[in-house]
């Protein structure tokens, strides 16, 4: 990959900025603590409590992209389920207001989904930190808690939208758990838990594993939960056993497996030496090759707009654009082609277009009459604008 290559990927990090206070030093290394930054940003573009009307009134939501929780269990379908659309399973705006008056929580899951400024903000922040990112919305009446003490199998951003919560942190149950490792038994409270109340606007990272509780104050609370994918090195490896070619292990096990220990450990002792001579011989280039292909599609492709591409007007050289630099995921030129990775969705330039296209993702939005003149410029938006990297700045 070419240094000029390897700058289109480069990540702005200004989704990044709005939740901690160094974000090349935070994406560098994330931290193993938990870590609050005070009035952080203001966030209500992101969401809020007309947000929360407007998914429950005006969207038919359905399961599973919401949930409603009272005294740590979720509630029964039929007390926040409308009984006789044509879809069962759509959230009954006049159940969840008698359950949220009575003190359940309600849980809006995946919103990078739902939500546009979500979206957007999820699909940044995936570009800043190399990982794509999962958005929960906890809306708690005054007073009340929807979990009680737990930890989670991801690193999170908790971001205050409105209103006030009381965090309860406790040392981690289990340090950096797996995605499998969840309900292990929680060490007994000694009350030696770390207390802080997240205003609106504060920002709390909390890493993986970390025993944690919250209960609203005196007025309602409405926070997001930014959950990052646990992309460790036993995800790779889980990756590369399901894909590498050639990957030992193919024998069938002995039929006395299960009734003969010296049989099992023989078979046991074939994999082992089998699986240390793969890796021995393995090319590290194919292994990330293979890894990245497991990963990419995790990340969001860009957005396309098909009326706005199709109906609209032709684009002359007076046409603005914006740039969707967080598309490009990876860069890189291989012989004369410049390869870019847009999450699901790959895309295939002539090497000679890389200079243009470095120019391009430095910038927010442009004309085309403001670009220096160069060979293949009209068809470098053609299909830039086509794959969604750059779009109208009226869609």
């Amino acid at each position: 990959m070419t240094t000029t290559a390897r700058a289109l990927a480069a990540p702005r990090r200004t989704a990044l900025g709005r939740l901690v206070e160094d974000p090349p030093g935070f994406a560098a290394h994330l931290p193993g603590e938990p870590r609050l930054r005070r009035a952080a940003d203001d966030f209500s573009d992101l969401f809020g409590l007309a947000e929360v009307d407007r998914l429950l009134t005006d969207r038919a939501l359905r399961r599973p992209a919401f949930r409603v929780i009272r005294d740590g269990a979720q509630v029964p379908d039929a007390s926040c389920l409308h009984g006789g659309l044509l879809y069962p399973d759509v959230a009954d705006p006049r159940k969840i207001s008698g359950l949220l008056a009575q003190g359940a929580t309600l849980v809006f899951q995946g919103l990078q989904e739902l939500n546009g400024p979500l979206a957007e903000f999820g699909r940044r922040l995936g570009h800043d930190l190399g990982r794509p990112v999962n958005v929960n919305a906890y809306v708690t009446p005054a007073g009340s808690q929807g979990f009680g003490d737990h930890y989670d199998t991801q690193d999170s951003f908790i971001v205050q939208i409105h209103g006030s919560k009381r965090w309860t942190l406790k040392d981690p149950a289990l340090v950096q758990p797996l995605s499998h490792e969840t309900g292990r038994p929680l060490p007994e409270d000694d009350g030696s838990g770390r207390t802080l109340t997240l205003e609106s606007g504060d920002c709390l990272w909390l890493p993986r594993g970390w025993v944690h509780s919250a209960r609203s104050t005196d007025t309602a609370s409405v926070h997001l939960t930014i959950s990052l994918y646990e992309w460790t090195g036993h995800w790779a490896w889980t990756r590369i056993a399901a894909r590498a070619p050639g990957l030992p292990g193919r024998f069938p096990l002995s039929t006395d497996f299960f009734r003969d220990r010296a049989a099992a450990e023989k078979d046991m002792a074939a994999l082992r030496t089998e699986l240390m001579e793969w890796l021995a011989t393995a090319d590290d280039s194919a292994l990330v090759d293979l890894v990245r292909a497991a990963g990419a599609p995790e990340f969001p492709s860009p957005v396309r707009h098909p009326a706005g591409q199709v109906l609209s007007p032709e684009p002359d050289e007076d046409t603005e654009y914006t740039v969707n630099a967080h598309a490009v995921l990876n860069a890189e030129t291989r012989g004369d082609r410049l390869v870019l990775t847009l999450g699901a969705r790959g895309l295939t330039l002539p090497a000679a277009m890389t200079p243009l296209l470095a120019d391009l993702l430095t910038r927010d939005r442009f004309r085309p009459c403001d670009l220096p003149p160069a060979p293949g410029t009209t068809a470098l938006l053609t299909r830039l604008l086509k794959e969604g990297v750059i779009t109208r700045s009226h869609c």
